[in-house]
């Protein structure tokens, strides 16, 4: 289950991926776009066309533009309140998760971000089976070595980028066969 491309490509565990890249670099807008109404926090399709747009003109990151917006005020109320809870609840999950094991930083941010209980809520058999592969992905980060070239990274980064490596090697395997 660990390796196979088929498992990263679970929702679920592209949404746990994408909080564990925005801790790992608050600047990177994928994982922004990926996670900032997941699960859903009243940020809509409207506010992120807003915080695009002023990214773009002013050439920063998408979180760049939201300490921006929310500093000047220049969103609607809810719009405001509920970026600044999310930048919040990523700001505290860097702070906490600082220097556990990378196990423990995994699971720490899929029950801070909302995920699992996200996901616990709907008592369906595809809802368990995602509450399945969420734990599975902590168990594949408590049996993570680094290799040669994710040694010398953090072992949050480290993992990132074997994952990472890992689909796009499926990837490439599938377009040449």
């Amino acid at each position: 289950v660990y390796g196979g491309l088929k498992f990263f490509e679970r929702a679920e565990i592209k949404d746990l991926l994408g909080y564990l890249r925005l801790v790992a670099n608050k600047n990177d807008d994928g994982a922004f776009e990926r996670v900032v109404n997941m699960p859903t926090r009243g940020i809509g399709e409207t506010t992120l066309a807003t915080l695009r747009e002023h990214a773009k003109e002013q050439n920063i990151s998408l979180w760049k533009t939201a300490q921006s917006l929310i500093q000047q005020q220049n969103l609607p109320t809810r719009a405001t309140t509920a970026l600044a809870h999310f930048l919040s609840l990523i700001e505290n999950m860097m702070q906490t998760t600082e220097n556990l094991p990378l196990h423990e930083l995994t699971e720490y941010v899929l029950m801070k971000s909302g995920l699992m209980a996200h996901h616990q809520q709907d008592r369906s058999e595809k809802s368990l089976a995602r509450v399945e592969n969420l734990e599975e992905l902590i168990n594949a980060t408590s049996q993570f070595v680094p290799d040669s070239e994710t040694a010398s990274l953090s072992p949050l980064a480290g993992f990132l980028s074997h994952v990472a490596l890992e689909t796009g090697e499926h990837q490439a395997d599938q377009l040449t066969n």
